[in-house]
């Protein structure tokens, strides 16, 4: 134990004075003479030895009385435990974490981690002399030298709120500073090497927070069908939500706005720690303009996760190019029946490669002899994302077949076709497999399937639609580049492919045109950052594009490429929602952003997992157990400041006057 003041123990010379009244009080009694003693009021009987025992406690309060008042002004206090690894603490750095899993419950408490967060900072503030500077971070900011006295640092601390931004505390100055990181350490998010980075030479201090519970739910993705949005049709939206804590959920509504009408809405029981899918079938109103839209569930305390927004753009027409010799058997029939399918049929003689190759999908039906620059046109076509669907040749030409197969890297050969081989029937089509997803309402596993024969070999598909009954491919799905092509093992031809008279004929034709259709733009985008590539009709030389949701408006970094606009996500874009891209006034498009999912996951580093994280010899690192703000306060005054006894003392001072006051009246 030391003392502060050490001068004021000279004080303790007027213990004496008690002392000096105690022996004054002992002198002889006079003898003092009544002339009625019935004026002499009655007392209680007292024996000299009772009499001595109250007055030697009465002198011992008094003593003690005087002592522990010494020693309140002299201030004691016992040295702190770690005095020689003390740093200045003239500045000092607070890390709050408010990224939004600190919208949880705090354990025991109806507030959020965020304001326990607050409060602990609070305290951490009190612990310091008034001389001290005071630096307060946050996700996505970090303090470059700005100081703030203990009245500004809480007035930070009260103004704080939520940001979507990742944790930056591994970027903390780390020189000559107590650093105080509060945070709920979720281990989706927290990197335990940071704590490898930091420097000797500063007091780290982690101080964790407890959640009431790790449950959540979020949405966690949507996608469509297929990319082909139908205007007045049905369409199909797959939704994704996940439920990230211990217990399942039972009941979960889920709605689907577009343009803030709700069009669908389903209950969903989710299972613990899985991810749960469903449809919804909706239709699109109006005009065939970009539609806002956006699913919502109903999920707390952590909320920030529960709408996914996205943009709805609905698809123009799909560009068909055949190239046929046989006008009879041309499909444009067929694909003229829906106002969506645009089909222009050229002779291998007189092809537009300009309008071939800006179309969606080409269709090589029955092509006797494929040339040398149909076939580059075709690999080039589908490498830069085209669909390409070859139905062969009862009668091709074999080397000419080759080479498009091998400019496409197919492992495919052309057997040719003869009159008198039997036909095949086909396997009946498994409905599970995504391509047959939205073709069949009803499935019959007994249907009739039609008979072919085999012209067209082929192996290592990237998936087999259909397939004979032996087991060999009929028709499969080539993924190459950023395209697809697909390849029928038979002819076009009834009486080689009795496909040509079936029902399947026209929803598989449908859908393999419909997959060729790619949106310019994605559903939605995350906050996380990175690159956005758009197509842009206009390029203007000095036009900048910019990115505004309400009063908001950023100029990300960009720029034009073939047509094509780039630009990154602006590292302060913080707000989910819709964004307009415009440039000189003018909406280019609509965009939609979401909140990075990381901090949906709200698992956490307990205070002993954290001391298991602790690197070797790292003994400036402190982590703090869970507890109230006192707790922590007083562990960590013990630990840098001492413990301070003068409180005590003067409670014991107090103690013993009352203690005297009682001897005195009651005895």
């Amino acid at each position: 134990m030391a003392l502060l003041y050490p001068t004021f123990l000279y004080a303790l010379i007027a213990a004496v004075i008690p002392v000096i009244l105690h022996l004054i009080q002992l002198r002889k009694a006079k003898r003092v003479e009544f002339s009625n003693v019935k004026l002499i009021q009655v007392s209680k009987d007292l024996t000299a030895s009772q009499k001595n025992l109250k007055e030697l406690l009465i002198l011992l309060c008094r003593i003690l009385f005087i002592v522990f008042l010494v020693l309140a002004f002299a201030q004691p206090f016992l040295p702190a435990q770690e005095n020689e690894s003390m740093t200045a603490t003239s500045d000092v750095v607070l890390a709050v974490d408010n990224s939004y899993s600190m919208q949880n419950i705090t354990a025991g408490k109806d507030v959020g981690l965020l304001a326990s967060a607050v409060d602990r900072g609070k305290s951490v503030i009190n612990l310091f002399p008034a001389s001290t500077s005071f630096s307060v971070n946050t996700n996505g900011i970090v303090s470059s030298g700005a100081k703030h006295s203990a009245a500004d640092a809480d007035n930070v601390l009260d103004n704080l709120d939520f940001s979507a931004k990742p944790s930056r505390f591994q970027n903390l100055s780390t020189t000559n500073e107590h650093i105080f990181v509060l945070s709920d350490f979720q281990k989706n998010t927290f990197t335990p090497a940071y704590l490898r980075q930091l420097d000797s030479l500063s007091q780290v201090h982690l101080v964790p927070l407890q959640a009431e519970s790790i449950n959540n739910v979020t949405v966690d993705s949507v996608f469509l069908e297929d990319e082909f949005i139908r205007v007045g049709g049905d369409n199909t939206l797959h939704i994704k939500v996940y439920n990230a804590g211990n217990n399942p959920v039972d009941g979960c509504p889920v709605k689907l706005f577009i343009d803030e009408k709700q069009v669908a809405a389903l209950s969903l029981d989710l299972p613990a720690k899985q991810v749960t899918e469903a449809t919804i079938t909706f239709g699109i109103p109006g005009a065939g303009s970009m539609k806002k839209a956006y699913v919502t569930l109903e999920d707390y305390p952590v909320d920030f996760d529960n709408t996914y927004y996205f943009i709805l753009s609905p698809s123009g027409s799909i560009q068909i190019s055949e190239i046929s010799d046989q006008p009879s058997g041309s499909l444009s029939k067929l694909y003229g029946h829906e106002p969506f399918f645009k089909i222009n049929t050229f002779d291998a003689k007189s092809i537009n490669y300009g309008t071939v190759s800006a179309s969606n999908t080409i269709l090589l039906n029955n092509l006797p002899v494929i040339s040398a620059g149909l076939a580059a046109t075709a690999a080039n076509f589908v490498k830069a994302g085209g669909t390409l669907i070859i139905l062969p040749s009862s009668s091709g030409e074999q080397s000419s077949y080759t080479s498009l197969f091998e400019a496409l890297s197919i492992p495919a050969t052309l057997t040719g076709t003869l009159d008198n081989v039997a036909k095949t029937a086909l396997q009946a089509p498994d409905p599970k497999k995504p391509f047959f997803k939205s073709i069949f309402s009803t499935f019959d596993p007994k249907m009739q399937m039609p008979l072919a024969t085999r012209s067209l070999a082929w192996s290592r598909a990237s998936e087999d639609i259909l397939k004979f009954r032996g087991g060999a491919p009929f028709l499969s799905r080539f993924d190459r580049g950023k395209g697809q092509v697909y390849l029928m093992a038979s002819p076009l031809d009834d009486k080689y492919n009795e496909l040509m008279n079936h029902a399947l004929l026209v929803p598989i034709m449908y859908r393999m045109a419909i997959l060729s259709y790619k949106q310019e733009q994605q559903l939605a985008y995350s906050l996380a950052g990175g690159t956005v590539s758009l197509p842009v009709t206009t390029v203007k030389k000095e036009g900048i594009y910019k990115l505004e949701k309400d009063s908001l408006s950023f100029i990300p970094d960009q720029q034009v490429r073939a047509g094509k606009l780039y630009f990154d996500i602006p590292a302060d874009m913080a707000d989910a929602g819709f964004y307009d891209l415009k440039s000189d006034g003018a909406t280019v498009a609509k965009l939609a952003f979401n909140f990075d999912k990381k901090e949906s996951y709200l698992e956490q580093y307990t205070p002993e997992e954290l001391r298991n994280l602790l690197p070797k010899g790292k003994t400036n690192i402190h982590v703090y157990d869970y507890g109230d703000n006192f707790s922590v306060k007083g562990e960590f005054e013990k630990r840098f400041f001492g413990v301070k006894l003068w409180k005590y003392c003067l409670i014991l001072c107090l103690f013993f006057l009352m203690a005297e006051i009682a001897l005195i009246r009651l005895l």
